[in-house]
């Protein structure tokens, strides 16, 4: 790295973090459900008390639904500042870091200092993560704790290749976002010498990467048993048992896991839009879903990637992979600025972003990422600042 590229990453650490701080507005922090989960484990509990929403009702207690990874982090800081601490605070430095990270692991895979500032920008401001990270719910702090986990493996993917530390840090997002323990599949193809040399499994690489992942899948389980006294994620079929019949059947007609729900996911992805109205503003973001490529144009780069080249296919690969228990899902967010859990597999869908760049290298290219900056800061300003949004 030059002197430029190794400060480089210190100031988009810190530009994006006073811009998400100036944006966030509060609207996220009454859904602190890992704050008090953090100040539960402090205390030696699993149960939190009930005034948060989504929680799974057992054995007269009330439990944290998702995957605990962000109370784990938080614990520090609930330590010092008690269950008064902001949870988005950590939301918002993470999303800054995140950013950083990007910059180093784009500049490591294209070896073009412009081009990983340019997506590295559009990351922070063209990409979902603003929103979303600025908010800090806990909801949406389980993505950004999750990207945090991927950007470091895939820096270490393209390093030091550390299978063991790979693994353990695509647990680790797992613990936080359950559908990206499947980015495993970008390691297993593009470090594919590693496992395979001719017909021949090499079975050590192997077992280090999955001896990686052990420790959050053990943990995981274990978790579950001391709440349920089953090893799997029961909390989520708790609480949809725990729902009224009406949003049972109009939500969840065929529980959490279906491939009735492809149809509807595929909607949210590509064709769902904001709301048109005839007076001012004109145009309102819908908290329901909006098609990723509406909320990133850039995205749209994407279709001329080296689709021939490993780093392209193996990422295009990854995305797809990941979304299958996405697309099967019952229910998509429900409230978000575009869809979130794209977000699950952004780290992969930006590196496609920046081969069509590196490609399409243009005015036309880069007006696609100023014009994403804009959209996404409109979302912010109109929902945030505003309070101008519908379903």
């Amino acid at each position: 790295m030059t002197s430029i590229q190794k400060i480089r990453p210190i100031l988009l650490f810190i530009f994006t973090f006073l811009v998400y701080a100036i944006s966030h507005k509060g609207e996220g922090a009454q859904w602190n459900h890992f704050v008090y989960l953090a100040d539960a484990f402090l205390h030696g509990l699993l149960y939190v008390p009930n005034n948060l929403d989504e929680l799974a009702f057992w054995d007269g207690h009330y439990f944290v639904v998702y995957p605990p990874m962000p109370a784990i982090l938080l614990m520090p800081l609930v330590a010092v500042f008690g269950k008064t601490f902001h949870q988005p605070i950590l939301s918002i430095l993470l999303g800054a870091v995140n950013v950083s990270l990007a910059y180093i692991v784009l500049l490591k895979f294209f070896q073009n200092a412009k081009l990983a500032l340019w997506i590295s920008i559009l990351y922070a401001f063209g990409s979902m993560q603003w929103y979303h990270a600025e908010v800090g719910s806990s909801w949406y702090i389980a993505h950004i704790v999750a990207l945090f986990f991927l950007w470091l493996s895939l820096l270490e993917t393209i390093t030091k290749q550390r299978l063991f530390l790979i693994g353990f840090l695509i647990g680790a997002a797992y613990f936080a976002r359950l559908p990206t323990i499947l980015s495993i599949s970008f390691v297993l193809i593009f470090l594919k010498e590693k496992f395979l040399v001719g017909k021949h499994i090499i079975f050590k690489n192997l077992f280090l990467l999955i001896l990686g992942l052990l420790p959050t899948l053990i943990f995981n389980s274990l978790y579950n048993f001391l709440r349920f006294g089953r090893f799997d994620n029961y909390a989520y079929s708790l609480y949809l048992k725990s729902q009224s019949l009406g949003i049972q059947q109009s939500v969840f007609p065929h529980g959490f896991w279906s491939v009735y729900y492809i149809p509807e996911r595929i909607k949210d992805i590509f064709l769902s839009f904001p709301v048109f109205i005839s007076n001012f503003p004109f145009v309102i973001p819908s908290l329901y879903a909006m098609a990723i490529y509406i909320v990133t144009p850039a995205f749209f780069l994407v279709l001329f990637a080296s689709f021939k080249k490993r780093l392209a296919y193996t990422s295009l690969i990854t995305v797809l992979i990941i979304l299958i228990p996405i697309l099967m899902k019952g229910g998509n967010g429900f409230t978000q600025f575009g869809f979130r859990y794209s977000l699950d597999f952004l780290p992969f869908l930006l590196i496609l972003t920046a081969s069509g760049l590196k490609n399409k290298f243009n005015l036309y290219s880069k007006s696609l990422i100023v014009l994403s900056i804009l959209i996404n800061l409109w979302g912010v300003i109109m929902i945030s600042f505003l309070n101008i949004w519908t379903m």
